[in-house]
């Protein structure tokens, strides 16, 4: 925890405890939250092409959330499958959990495989088989990764693919801001509730004192760096006290922040590849152009 700073944060991957992964699942139903609905007309229009060039016999996801939009691209394996093997890595039980409901019974030629771990790190103690395997990281979670961690995350990816393996990457694009940050600010306040869950967990970590009513939720588009930031601003002064006895004075005004969300241009993305050995071999996009799914191979094998 970075409490101490000016420039206060806390770590992202603490927003999706088990009840973090559930609020989540309502928030990519929100009128506001385009993403995943975006990315879902694109798997719904181009499953059978990304098949059809990838080619896969297994599917390897990468933070599954409940899988629903994976169900559309394991439908389209098993139309050419006797047998598909469909393996999760996540943070979250819940989320876990989530996804073999979703999966589950599809049919008897699919086998689900579930790992609890950070997909960040944990993937490059996976040992693949020589299967042609569709690697997955739906729903732009790359955006919530600073420059630095993305390129380490992809190039874990690269790294582990085989020769005829692919990865299909969700990014979400630069656009009107205004479209962006209502993203953010839902009229439900699922979002709200969504970002000060992270307080409660907190609590239950490192036995701390966090009132979720000493703070508000903020979330702003930072143009600068093309990102959102979310935030939480604490509405009065208190004192958070730490099992070592240590205190840590907020004062009224704040902000924590709890997440960013990265908004991707293209130019932006080819210097992300080059440095991360990828090489773009489709990219599917809406009409709009809000979001991209990218089918991407290592460069070891290019």
């Amino acid at each position: 925890l970075y409490l101490k700073n000016s420039n206060k944060s806390i770590p992202t991957k603490y927003l999706y405890d088990d009840t973090g992964s559930k609020l989540f699942e309502q928030i990519c139903n929100t009128e506001e939250y385009y993403l995943t609905r975006t990315e879902k007309q694109i798997l719904n229009k181009y499953s059978s092409e990304i098949s059809k060039i990838s080619n896969f016999e297994e599917v390897f996801e990468l933070g599954s959330g409940s899988s629903k939009k994976t169900k559309i691209l394991i439908l389209e394996g098993l139309k050419k499958l006797t047998k598909l093997t469909y393996s999760s890595l996540d943070i979250s039980e819940k989320a876990l959990e989530m996804s073999s409901r979703q999966l589950k019974n599809i049919s008897p030629f699919l086998r689900v495989k579930l790992f609890k771990g950070d997909f960040i790190n944990d993937i490059i103690k996976l040992k693949p088989n020589q299967k042609p395997k569709l690697y997955l990281f739906l729903g732009s979670t790359l955006g919530n990764f600073n420059n630095q961690l993305a390129v380490k995350f992809l190039n874990n990816v690269s790294n582990i693919m085989q020769k005829n393996d692919y990865f299909l990457l969700g990014v979400d694009k630069i656009k009107n801001h205004k479209i962006i940050t209502s993203a953010y600010n839902d009229k439900k306040g699922i979002t709200k509730k969504f970002n000060k869950n992270i307080l409660s967990f907190l609590n239950k970590k490192f036995k701390l004192n966090f009132d979720k009513n000493n703070f508000d939720h903020f979330a702003e588009f930072n143009k600068k760096k093309s990102q959102i930031e979310m935030y939480l601003e604490a509405v009065t002064d208190h004192k958070i006290n730490f099992p070592n006895q240590e205190t840590i004075k907020i004062n009224n005004g704040d902000k924590i922040l709890t997440e960013i969300s990265r908004k991707f241009s293209d130019n932006t993305l080819e210097v992300l590849f080059k440095k991360s050995e990828l090489k773009v071999i489709r990219n599917f996009s809406d009409n709009k152009k809000y979001f991209s799914l990218y089918l991407l191979k290592s460069m070891k094998y290019s």
